[in-house]
């Protein structure tokens, strides 16, 4: 059974929207820590695998191309200085939030549209 079945989905987004956060905000202390020159990676809470489970994506391995076009997005949104308040850091997660929505349900279309039978024209 998947995971967003078992909550309510308000209470899931609600979850979810903090995990993001958490980890934007766990990314840009490691980002700083490695900036004054200590080695931070290791720190890493690797928060994002608990989101994406819960919006019923992958793992790291079967989900590669989602994973890294997330940790770009978040790298640059901590290079612009983009998390300065809570406003922007609510704003930025609500935005990662809805674009994992439309990836799932772009996965759905197509899904949809693979099992659906083609059509023949017997009557041309």
């Amino acid at each position: 059974m998947c995971a967003q079945k078992n909550l309510p989905m308000k209470k899931n987004k609600s979850i979810i929207l903090n995990l993001i956060k958490d980890d934007l905000l766990n990314t840009q202390l490691i980002d700083g820590l490695n900036n004054i020159g200590l080695d931070a990676g290791n720190y890493y809470l690797n928060i994002s695998e608990s989101f994406f489970a819960l919006m019923d994506f992958g793992n790291y391995d079967q989900e590669t191309k989602l994973y890294n076009d997330y940790f770009d997005f978040a790298e640059e949104t901590i290079a612009a200085k983009l998390l300065k308040n809570p406003e922007q850091l609510n704003a930025i997660a609500l935005d990662v939030y809805n674009k994992l929505l439309l990836e799932q349900e772009r996965r759905k279309l197509k899904q949809l549209l693979a099992t659906k039978p083609k059509r023949t024209n017997k009557n041309m």
